[in-house]
């Protein structure tokens, strides 16, 4: 599932405000315990909710980001980031 995450008017540890977008792949994990989490966290929720709910925390968690760098961090840490493939796990606990 791949989902575009978007933070408007965020603002660094500068009080600088910034838009930043990105992308997203999300998948399922196979880990028995893992999966018995997620199970039991969107039992009965549609796919649209599912998706809803892990892209507020991806954008929560980009948003707690950008708050503690500097404008200059923002571009020497994330823009590197974005010109390369990235894997992330995200745990819904």
């Amino acid at each position: 599932m791949t989902l575009n995450p978007v933070c408007e008017h965020v603002e660094t540890a500068q009080g600088v405000p910034l838009t930043v977008t990105g992308v997203a792949q999300c998948k399922i994990m196979t880990a028995k315990e893992l999966l018995t989490t997620a199970s039991e966290q969107f039992l009965g929720k549609t796919s649209q909710e599912v998706q809803l709910t892990i892209l507020q925390t991806l954008e929560g968690h980009l948003r707690a980001i950008l708050g503690t760098l500097s404008v200059e961090e923002v571009f020497i840490i994330l823009y590197p980031i974005s010109n390369c493939v990235c894997f992330f796990s995200l745990f819904l606990l």
